[in-house]
């Protein structure tokens, strides 16, 4: 009868030997360290102190207690299903607490938060944590899954990223800009390829190159669900990012030929019928354009991703009497035969300062009684590429000044500007136009389209007049402006854009659409009477939305059309139209945080130490090659140590010779991942190894017969024959894949022992 022998697996005493996990103590204690700090970014703005507590102290009871079911040889499936349902019992006892109005009295408010907070982030993470750990435990493969949990705090918590730029998470990025530490792509690279070195070296470690390839494509599967997890359209709704030229924005569309002049939307007009919403100059498009384009009543821009464009800082405490702030950037005075366009002349508009100050200051030319206005000092600090400088109100003068960031700002100057200030009845009884200017002037200002019905219009509205007032320029253009004000409906839908004179399609149809044709119309009508009138283009701020420091953001659909009329003694008036009907929303209020952060790089905030002038940006390139140089340099120095202790293993003189050949065959183990565990001798790993080399004990003997100074020790010459025989056989029995990652692998010598 043929006995069965008994293997080691059939002994009871085998069988109830605790097993070593896939994971040593430490990784153990590491990944429950990282839980925890996953633990925190996910429950630390959600949950009571309490419950944050609950949380951590599940995490550590939860990895405790996997551990111990896996050295007491739980079952996978009754592991699971414990995790499941403690898990389970946690949400449904979390939400039943909450929702249950008996124990809301008898816990009190408080008592509830803290009841459900606890049993939610507690007891339900217990069992998601102990599901979690009881895999990784038991297979290599579920860290793939730990690694994702721990991924996902991280972006959930930093999700907020700029126009979903991954390389821009808002909490990250401010920190990298207010620090003045470098771009941030260049900052992620780094610290990625740092990650990515970290990775690789792990999955290098007792694995097999199969097993390593595997686990790479798993990391690289997670780092591609992080980017569609981060760049779901549903994550970026409503993003935008501040630090980037605005797409058909930007500053107001002066960068597109077909939208110059002026033309796209703004205006806003009033959100309801009541009118408790003055909002013109605050929405749509708008643009400053060069003069130059053939339809300056092309579609507005869209109005759904606000860029910012440009930072205003005032020098001194300011508080605006109006609701509307508006910064000029230009003005269209000369009628082309459709529409009032920029002027190149150089003959008029000379109140308006067209140039960047770049060697010295700028000046703006006569036309103006700053008499009549306060002043405004402020320093302009621009997010996107202008073709005319922005002013507030009319500018006297511009000043360079240093730019204090140019990764943010492509511009930055002083301004001297002036707000009007005299009261509304001493402007009574001005004539518009100078009895100074020449004919030219007059006509210059006065010109119209040759349409009757704009004259017979005007005539009309202002029939109403007082007559005490019948005379008067400035009473007549506020009656036209209240008119339009009136039967006027702002919208962004209506461009008249195919019609041969646009500004009549709307002025004498519909009436419907948005501030390029308000302004137009006025200033037609506005001439028509006498009153020398062109358009401005540049911003309309509402101050309404301002967060009330020495910061204003001007954001892209902020940028408007409006006229301007001439009054003998003043200057150039702002008398914009603010429509009672609209269709379009009210103005976003401007983000605050954003305003802060830049009024804090344009001031260079001295109460922050880190923030002080740097000279010359910090040469992330050079330290970049230098990285580099120093990353090449030291795997080469561990090529060469590699190679210098093979090279010994034939090359040693005769007294180290038994030393440095057993050294080098060792090392060629390490290479292809087979290494002496701790505790065991060499004599029992040339015994384990015997498969793969079976003269390895050979030579291992004779090291040792040398180093103990045994008489019949081998030579020198054997000992390097005994070498090169294991070479040899490891070589044959090695399959070749894994003989060049061995070779190509730079520190397998240092896991030799």
């Amino acid at each position: 009868m043929t006995q069965r022998v008994m293997t080691s697996g059939d002994d009871p005493a085998s069988r109830r030997a605790p097993r070593r996990p896939a994971e040593s103590g430490e990784v153990q204690i590491v990944k429950t360290l990282m839980f925890g700090g996953a633990a925190y970014l996910l429950v630390g703005d959600l949950a009571t102190p309490y419950g944050v507590g609950a949380s951590l102290g599940a995490i550590v009871l939860a990895a405790l207690l996997a551990y111990l079911a896996y050295r007491r040889g739980l079952r996978v499936r009754a592991a699971l299903l414990f995790g499941a349902l403690v898990g389970g019992l946690g949400w449904f006892f979390s939400t039943f607490v909450r929702d249950s109005a008996g124990l809301a009295g008898a816990l009190g408010v408080d008592g509830t938060i803290i009841t459900s907070d606890v049993l939610f982030f507690g007891v339900a993470l217990f069992g998601v944590i102990f599901v979690t750990r009881t895999l990784a435990l038991r297979y290599r493969l579920a860290s793939v899954l730990e690694a994702a949990v721990i991924l996902f705090s991280a972006i959930y918590t930093f999700v907020a990223h700029r126009d979903c730029h991954l390389n821009q998470p808002r909490d990250v990025a401010d920190f990298i800009f207010e620090n003045q530490l470098g771009d941030t792509t260049t900052l992620f690279l780094i610290v990625g390829v740092g990650i990515m070195v970290v990775a690789l070296a792990m999955f290098l470690r007792r694995q097999s190159a199969a097993k390593t390839v595997l686990s790479m494509i798993f990391a690289l599967g997670v780092s591609v669900g992080t980017y569609f997890l981060i760049a779901d359209d549903h994550l970026c709704d409503g993003a935008v990012n501040p630090f980037s030229d605005p797409p058909g924005e930007g500053a107001p569309q002066q960068a597109k030929p077909d939208r110059g002049d002026g033309k796209g939307g703004g205006g806003g007009g009033r959100s309801d019928q009541d009118g408790d919403q003055n909002a013109d100059g605050k929405g749509g498009g708008g643009g400053s354009g060069n003069g130059k384009s053939d339809n300056p009543f092309s579609s507005p821009p869209p109005n759904d991703r606000p860029q910012p464009v440009a930072l205003i800082t005032f020098h001194d405490d300011f508080e605006s009497k109006e609701e509307v702030l508006y910064f000029r950037q230009q003005v269209q005075s000369r009628f082309d035969g459709t529409h009032l366009a920029y002027d190149t002349s150089g003959k008029y508009d000379q109140d308006v300062i067209s140039t960047f100050p770049t060697d010295g200051p700028v000046t703006a030319g006569p036309g103006e009684n700053y008499d009549a206005h306060d002043k405004i000092p402020i320093s302009v600090f621009l997010l996107s590429d202008h073709p005319q400088p922005l002013g507030l109100g009319q500018t006297q003068e511009l000043r360079p000044t240093a730019n204090p960031d140019p990764r943010l700002f492509v511009a930055a100057y002083e301004a001297s500007s002036y707000l009007l200030s005299v009261d509304s009845s001493r402007l009574l009884g001005r004539k518009s136009v100078s009895e100074t200017w020449s004919p030219e002037e007059k006509e210059h200002y006065l010109q119209i389209p040759d349409d009757p019905r704009y004259q017979a219009l005007s005539d009309i509205i202002v029939r109403d007049a007082d007559p005490r007032f019948a005379d008067d320029d400035l009473m007549k253009a506020l009656l036209i402006k209240r008119w339009l004000e009136k039967n006027g409906y702002y919208t962004l839908k209506e461009t008249h854009a195919d019609e041969s004179d646009p500004t009549a399609s709307f002025l004498f149809g519909s009436l419907r659409g948005y501030c390029v044709h308000f302004a137009h119309a006025a200033a037609f009508l506005f001439r028509s009477q006498g009153i020398a009138a062109r358009v401005a283009v540049g911003y309309g701020v509402d101050v309404r939305k301002k967060s009330g420091g020495s910061n204003l953001l001007i954001m892209g659909n902020m940028a408007h059309a409006w006229p301007e009329i001439h009054l003998d003694g003043i200057g150039w008036v702002t008398f914009d139209i603010y429509p009672e009907r609209s269709d379009e929303p009210p103005q976003q209020i401007i983000d605050e945080s954003l305003e802060s952060f830049l009024g804090d790089r344009a001031r260079k905030d001295q109460d922050k130490p880190w923030a002080e002038d740097r000279g010359e940006p910090f040469p992330w390139a050079l330290l970049g090659w230098g990285l580099l140089a120093a990353l090449l340099g030291a795997v080469l120095s561990l090529y060469g140590v590699k190679w210098w202790r093979r090279l010994m293993g034939r090359l040693a003189p005769a007294r180290a010779a038994h030393r440095a050949t057993l050294r080098a065959a060792l090392d060629g183990f390490a290479d292809i991942g087979i290494v002496r565990a701790r505790g065991e001798t060499r004599e029992r790993f040339a015994e384990r190894m015997a498969h793969v080399s079976p003269t390895l004990a050979a030579l291992t003997m004779a090291h040792l017969r040398a180093a103990l100074g045994h008489p019949r020790a081998d030579a020198p010459d054997e000992v390097r024959t005994l070498y090169a025989k294991v070479r040899a056989e490891v070589r044959a029995r090695t399959p070749l894949g894994k003989r060049l990652l061995g070779a190509l692998n730079p520190i397998g010598w240092v896991f030799t022992r």
